[in-house]
């Protein structure tokens, strides 16, 4: 298809998503970007969040993905990334309990503050994705 890219995720243990896609939001390190078909070259550091790839039938496929690295060239995404759960295997529950303990946890030193600001963020971020399913 002319305006679709070939994306292929994966994370150490598996190939999570091998597909022609319209579109794909990758959550980049300092914010969320979008790519389409044609994109000039890009390597870009990935941070814990929202990824969502569109496919050639209009389906949106939605995921949490945890850091890692995103290749765009010759029209070809590939995604490495530490961590990734399709939105339909996020737990409510899971997710809530672990916002919960972070937001409950204090923090006394820097690294711990940034610890628990991740933790935060990761899962807000997975409560949000599993409202798309």
């Amino acid at each position: 298809m002319a305006d679709t890219f070939r994306c292929t995720l994966v994370t150490p243990e598996r190939q999570v998503f091998e597909q022609d896609v319209t579109y794909a939001s990758i959550p980049a390190w300092d914010g969320q970007m979008g790519l389409m078909h044609q994109r000039a070259p890009l390597l870009v550091k990935l941070g814990n969040g929202a990824m969502r790839l569109d496919d050639a039938a209009g389906k949106s496929h939605w995921y949490f993905v945890g850091e890692g690295f995103a290749q765009m060239r010759d029209d070809k995404l590939s995604l490495v990334v530490g961590a990734a759960v399709p939105a339909e295997e996020i737990s409510v529950e899971s997710a809530q309990a672990q916002l919960k303990e972070a937001l409950a946890r204090v923090a006394l030193t820097d690294e711990e503050a940034a610890r628990k600001t991740r933790d935060i963020e990761r899962s807000r971020s997975m409560l949000s994705i599993h409202a798309h399913v």
